[in-house]
């Protein structure tokens, strides 16, 4: 058995500035298909599980050209019209001169991609694909628990399998899940039906977390009624509420062998629509509460402040300046700031060497809501790199990270990292490549909302999230919504879920 595996998508925030393109996708191009398993085959990505558990069934994996930097997927603002008609059309040239040699399709999707010309991009992708190998050919997909799920991708798609796990530590098994019922598919040992449910609602990032409060939850009880019923699967999807899209929304996908999914679906939505104030209240403090919280909270370690409302892995432009600017201000021994994107003075600094002291204006040169840029005057270059190493953290383990050139400084008793590639901090790999070992600190600030919880909860004196101006911010009312299907909640006074969304 030959199963073909693909991918392509984007997690689009369209409140970010600027677009897409095919460089921001995969700055290096194109990855040829020869070289994809050798690259990601052992590596915790969706491609890896999804190659991983092709051979460990003794068949054969057949990769085509891929976009990708990392082996899942990045986030940013709307892809050009230009950058998904290009994909896409490369895409389908790979598979339409390889008729014939495969059996199956394994495409790994995101779920919330947005391009100019169409609000479903996985839709879209989808139906490019069926147009070249037709409608009896199977095709299974994995999607982001970010999803925006819509009738249309579950037309197009004879198997979807969402991840559960925010941070997203699951992406390898759900591959996995994936392909292993895609072949017993194609041998007819199954006849999986796919049914889905919409939840008005949106779910705040700060509330998405799977590790405790609401999100453990519905992901518990899930995974209890799945075994009850003898479900292939179900997942809460939690939905992208930074895309401003008709389809954004929280929804419920349930993959049953050979059954109607859809009255499981509803009542798996009823539960998840009795925890909708859980999922939206917000009651996080200002970058100045947030940090003098981190001061009384240290122990014999460090305490991390992650800067959510900037977070690159959800289309933030991780430049800015709130959270450092609080930082220098307080100059608290200990400190330091991660990765911050300014490709800009990153190059510039390394015109100079180690030891130079410099003035510099840094971040803020992106979104006016992100804080104006920095003035730093006589700071001191710690370190030079070229922003090169292998993630250690749960949700890319294995993957070769590339931060661009470079640099770490001090002011006073704050330490800063700048880099020149748009990345969100998930491990402690960006400090280390910097020369930074975060043992010797007491005050850890990154950009991230989740997904650094997977290598920081059982490390960290204690997290806490700074609620900052930003392009993702965690109250979901300081949204500008003009394309969001209404009523959702909490933007509307809904109280009957039967009455709204789509089955």
């Amino acid at each position: 058995m030959v199963i073909l595996i693909c991918q392509f998508g984007n997690e689009t925030n369209t409140f970010a500035p600027g677009y897409t393109g095919l460089a921001q996708l995969s700055p290096g191009g194109w990855i040829p298909g020869q070289q994809v398993e050798s690259r990601f085959g052992s590596t915790r990505s969706f491609l890896g599980g999804a190659i991983s558990a092709i051979r460990q069934a003794g068949h054969t994996p057949l990769c085509i050209d891929l976009l990708t930097n990392n082996g899942n997927f990045g986030a940013g603002p709307i892809m050009t019209g230009q950058c998904a008609r290009d994909a896409m059309d490369h895409i389908c040239r790979e598979v339409e001169c390889r008729k014939g040699q495969f059996d199956g399709i394994y495409f790994a999707l995101h779920g919330a991609g947005v391009c100019e010309f169409d609000q479903d991009l996985e839709g879209y992708t989808l139906e490019r694909l069926r147009q070249v190998v037709g409608n009896d050919m199977p095709i299974f997909c994995t999607l982001d628990l970010h999803a925006n799920l819509t009738a249309r991708m579950v037309r197009l798609a004879d198997g979807l399998f969402c991840i559960k796990e925010n941070p997203h530590n699951d992406c390898c098994e759900t591959a996995a899940l994936a392909v292993t019922h895609l072949m017993a598919t194609i041998q007819q040992k199954e006849s999986p039906k796919v049914g889905f449910r919409s939840v008005p609602m949106l779910v705040s990032p700060v509330n998405g977390s799977t590790l405790s409060g609401p999100g453990k939850q519905v992901k518990d009880f899930f995974e209890r009624y799945r075994q009850e019923h003898g479900l292939i699967d179900c997942a809460f999807v939690h939905g992208f509420s930074a895309a401003d899209v008709a389809c954004s929304r929280a929804s419920v996908l349930v993959v049953a062998d050979g059954e109607d999914p859809a009255p499981h679906a509803e009542v798996l939505a009823g539960y998840v629509w009795s925890l909708r104030e859980a999922f939206t209240k917000v009651e996080i403090p200002d970058a100045a509460v947030a940090v003098e919280q981190a001061r009384l909270a240290v122990k014999d370690g460090y305490v991390v402040i992650n800067e959510g409302s900037d977070n690159p892995g959800s289309g933030g432009p991780g430049d800015a300046t709130h959270l450092l600017r609080e930082l220098l201000r307080r100059d608290l021994p200990g400190t330091i700031m991660g990765p911050l994107f300014d490709p800009e003075t990153a190059g510039w600094l390394h015109t100079h060497k180690p030891g130079d002291r410099v003035n510099i204006i840094l971040g803020g040169k992106t979104m006016a809501i992100s804080g104006p840029p920095l003035e730093i005057r006589d700071a001191e270059i710690l370190t030079l790199s070229d922003g090169k190493f292998i993630s250690a953290a749960p949700i890319n383990k294995g993957v070769p990270m590339d931060f661009g050139p470079t640099a770490r400084l001090r002011k006073g008793n704050v330490e800063f990292i700048v880099v020149s590639v748009r990345y969100q901090t998930l491990d402690d790999c960006s400090f280390r490549m910097a020369g930074a070992e975060l043992a010797n600190y007491k005050i850890v600030g990154l950009k991230s909302m989740n997904h650094f919880r997977g290598f920081f909860t059982s490390i960290a004196d204690a997290i806490i999230t700074a609620d900052t101006p930003g392009a993702r911010p965690a109250n979901l009312l300081l949204y500008p919504y003009q394309n969001i299907q209404r009523p959702v909640h909490p933007l509307d006074d809904v109280t009957d879920l039967l009455s709204t969304g789509d089955a």
